[in-house]
């Protein structure tokens, strides 16, 4: 059987969908940090599927919805399911409402995505899944020192970021093209998590939303300011 180059970035996503697959057995069993850190695994993952098809000049539908189809699973039912394990289940039903929301919206995050083709590929329409789901696996970490509660209202609030129309930018954006100080400090957060993830993993996701937030308001108001000067 011949090798085809357009296999190697399928064989990458499948590691996605693998770690994903493992981080929902390390929640079933109880294993919160290890589920996190399998989370975290499957980003990296889903990171390189698509550089390693660029380097290799493939592409195809095939390997879009094959790792469409392992986001839903490493970032959308893992994440879930963890933080509903550690936390949300303590509130009833609003914690099972909440965890499935965050699966819907996942879903149809990816759905549209698949949908849209868009010119500027330094920004995404609505939160990107893998973030939303390193935002849910880090909250689970940190359920002690967080109210069930408030848990529940982040979770539901991550997931109407990703069904939001708001533009969030491409971690290459950050790390490449935004201001100095801005690409010091993500640099710097994303090292501190790496190197410390029991205590800081929490960082970097949230540091992202916060950021996305704030760009949004930023280009609101030169938009609107813009407008009024024509």
């Amino acid at each position: 059987m011949k090798f085809r180059r357009s296999w190697v970035p399928n064989l990458v996503t499948s590691g996605n969908l693998f770690c994903g697959f493992l981080a929902v057995i390390a929640a079933v069993d109880g294993q919160a940090f290890r589920a996190a850190v399998l989370i975290c695994l499957a980003a990296i993952f889903d990171t390189l599927d698509g550089r390693t098809a660029r380097m290799l000049g493939v592409s195809g539908e095939f390997g879009k919805e094959l790792d469409s189809l392992a986001d839903v699973v490493s970032f959308g039912t893992a994440p879930a399911l963890l933080i509903y394990q550690v936390s949300l289940r303590e509130v009833g039903w609003l914690g099972t409402i909440a965890a499935g929301i965050f699966v819907c919206c996942g879903a149809g995050r990816l759905a549209r995505y698949n949908l849209i083709t868009s010119s500027d590929k330094r920004f995404f329409v609505g939160m990107p899944i893998p973030m939303a789901g390193m935002t849910a696996a880090s909250l689970a970490l940190y359920t002690g020192a967080l109210d069930p509660y408030v848990a529940t209202a982040l979770i539901g609030f991550t997931g109407f970021l990703m069904v939001s129309t708001l533009r969030f930018p491409s971690v290459e954006q950050i790390a490449f093209e935004a201001f100095l100080p801005i690409r010091i400090a993500f640099i710097a957060i994303f090292v501190l998590a790496l190197s410390r993830p029991s205590q800081f993993l929490y960082v970097l996701p949230l540091s992202y939303i916060s950021y996305g937030l704030i760009a949004n308001i930023v280009w609101t108001i030169r938009g609107r300011g813009s407008r009024t000067a024509a």
